[in-house]
């Protein structure tokens, strides 16, 4: 990373976890520093609350879309579950024409 590209941040955290931080660095850890450890961390959390974000977007769109379509008429046709989103797990439909004999 560019020096530019840094800030410095103050943080207050737990003593408890600055003793965790402190078991992981330094020349017998798995970080060369604090704010190694810290960077990578705080990485690894927004990709995962980002991911977290997106799949909410995604079911909140979907639910948009349910919500927009037509109301149908009963009389002429059927909605069939036909399995579940994988995103959101909320149920799909398919929808069928009623052709009477």
């Amino acid at each position: 990373m560019g020096e530019s590209t840094i800030r410095i941040i103050t943080v207050n955290i737990p003593i408890s976890y600055l003793k965790a931080i402190d078991n992981l660095t330094g020349k017998t850890g798995l970080y060369p520093s604090r704010s190694e450890l810290i960077r990578v961390a705080v990485r690894d959390f927004l990709i995962s609350e980002l991911q977290i974000a997106k799949s909410f977007a995604a079911y909140h769109e979907k639910k948009q879309k349910v919500q927009e379509l037509p109301a149908i008429d009963e009389n002429l046709f059927v909605r069939i579950p036909v399995g579940n989103d994988p995103v959101d797990g909320s149920p799909e439909y398919k929808t069928f024409r009623i052709v009477q004999r």
